[in-house]
């Protein structure tokens, strides 16, 4: 009897136990299953070499977006040209922006004050806005289609046909850059103080042959120069 009651306390300090240790295994397991876990948000942080990495794309982008605006600059430029020029003895300078001709294969920088229009197929006129009687008319061929002697000779020909023509000094041509072949020729007016101004030239591939009338009062002949030194092919 007595090795039974010594049986049951021995018992219940057995369950006590038993059940202490499964309680605390129970709030162990249950506190780690309230931890919260940093593993995501471990993930969701960027590290520092992806944050550089991100810097540097950008940093790499800007100098794209520079040399994007450089090249529009450039090509702005490239389409203005600064003209200097002498009316009635005092030095100008002016902005000339580049222009086509609709039917020939030229272009060239034209000053504000100017309208450049088709005067017939192969034929245009740059007119000044003050004056329609003072104007230069523009004739260009390409070079495989014609001679520059037989161009010469059509201009001398029409130049003795309106009057008794002088040649222009290399100065007077001066404006006239890397040509391969050029001639001028003037002719006076002086009680009506107009004159008439022939040129023929060879440049980048294209005969060109120049008519100039102008009058003392505006003087216009070097401004119109300076332009046509601009001609080249399209």
């Amino acid at each position: 009897m007595q090795k039974k009651l010594f049986s049951v306390p021995a018992l219940l300090l057995t369950a006590v136990l038993v059940v202490g240790c499964n309680t605390s295994e129970t709030k162990d397991s249950d506190a780690q299953k309230n931890e919260p876990s940093n593993t995501p948000t471990e993930q969701q942080q960027p590290s520092s070499k992806d944050t550089t990495d991100t810097t540097v794309d950008e940093s790499q982008e800007t100098p794209t977006s520079n040399e994007t605006n450089k090249d529009n600059k450039d090509n702005t430029t490239k389409k203005e040209q600064e003209v200097k020029y002498v009316q009635k003895g005092v030095d100008k300078t002016e902005k000339a922006t580049e222009s086509k001709s609709a039917d020939q294969d030229y272009k060239m920088h034209q000053l504000p004050g100017f309208t450049l229009t088709q005067e017939e197929p192969g034929k245009d006129m740059l007119v000044s806005k003050d004056n329609a009687e003072v104007f230069m008319r523009i004739e260009s061929i390409d070079a495989s289609q014609t001679k520059y002697e037989d161009a010469k000779t059509s201009m001398q020909d029409y130049m003795n046909a309106v009057g008794e023509p002088s040649s222009l000094s290399s100065e007077d041509l001066a404006a006239f850059k890397d040509v391969k072949n050029i001639e001028g020729y003037v002719v006076h007016f002086e009680e009506d103080k107009e004159k008439v101004i022939g040129v023929v030239f060879e440049k980048d591939g294209l005969i060109t042959k120049l008519i100039i009338h102008d009058n003392d009062e505006l003087d216009l002949t070097d401004a119109m120069l300076k332009m046509a030194a601009t001609i080249s092919k399209k």
